[in-house]
């Protein structure tokens, strides 16, 4: 167990595995105990460095109203100083993928590839969920934990995906779940937050998925962030909402391991 102290936090880490290092930065509300259906799997090749974001798990901020992107983004790279890595292929999810965006334009040299999952570039720019979604986003701070994620289900998992699997993923949130002036704190942080013009601005290999039923963050997001990143390729999966880890974990993971030997070859060769 691992913490960096920064910026009135202590953040947490861990590492799995050995060999290049890969940052793997989760989601509003979630701790990074929910990359376990992908870094088990990548810590197989790869050095897999895992933090909680401010507001989770076990990392332990001060009472702030807000916790900002950039803000989280320099936390990244404060846990890989401490992880003694230069640089990282970075992945991010939902959150984590706008994470993910601010430290591809912050710490551009710190970056070996980029991927993003199920995310958008900020406001004004993101096309946003359907109304009822968005204030379900915001309602959520005043449910249970357990009714959130229920409440949520039908607009972030797709329709194929087993209850069992809806429940393991259940079952790791609830353990870690934030308390609500921590989840608040995430998403106001997202507010106004964008990073959409300086997208052009990344010059590294980024692999963009999105599931084509996400109603959180529809797919129409992964499209715009696509045309503003010179390098970028999309994949979209249509049966996958946006936990792509679950409702398409297989082709999740090959896609990822695919992008990371390709750059991998790249480095070697010099061209990266």
């Amino acid at each position: 167990m691992a913490f960096v102290d920064r910026k009135n936090a202590k953040i947490y880490w861990n590492s799995l595995g050995a060999g290049e290092p890969v940052v793997l930065i989760m989601g509003l509300g979630c701790s990074s105990a929910m990359w376990f259906r992908i870094a088990p799997h990548l810590a197989r090749s790869y050095r897999v460095i895992l933090l909680d974001n401010r507001g989770c798990g076990q990392t332990r901020a001060g009472a702030a109203l807000v916790h900002r992107v950039p803000v989280m983004a320099g936390d990244v790279a404060a846990v890989l100083d401490a992880a003694g890595e230069a640089s990282a292929h970075v992945i991010g999810f939902s959150m984590g993928g706008m994470i993910a965006q601010q430290f591809a334009v912050d710490y551009p040299a710190r970056l070996r590839s980029l991927t993003l999952i199920g995310t958008h570039p900020g406001s004004p720019w993101a096309i946003q969920a359907a109304g009822p979604v968005l204030r379900l986003l915001f309602n959520k701070a005043h449910m249970s934990a357990e009714e959130s994620l229920r409440q949520m289900r039908p607009h972030t998992y797709g329709p194929r995906t087993s209850d069992s699997l809806f429940e393991e993923d259940a079952l790791v949130r609830l353990a870690n779940a934030p308390a609500a002036r921590d989840y608040l704190a995430q998403l106001y942080g997202l507010i106004y937050w964008s990073v959409y013009h300086r997208l052009p601005t990344i010059k590294t290999s980024t692999l963009i998925m999105h599931g084509g039923q996400d109603a959180l963050i529809p797919p129409e997001n992964g499209r715009l962030i696509a045309s503003r990143i010179p390098k970028a390729s999309l994949i979209e999966l249509p049966a996958a909402s946006h936990w792509l880890m679950t409702d398409a974990s297989a082709d999740c993971l090959a896609a990822i391991k695919h992008h990371l030997r390709a750059n991998h070859m790249l480095t070697r060769e010099g061209n990266l």
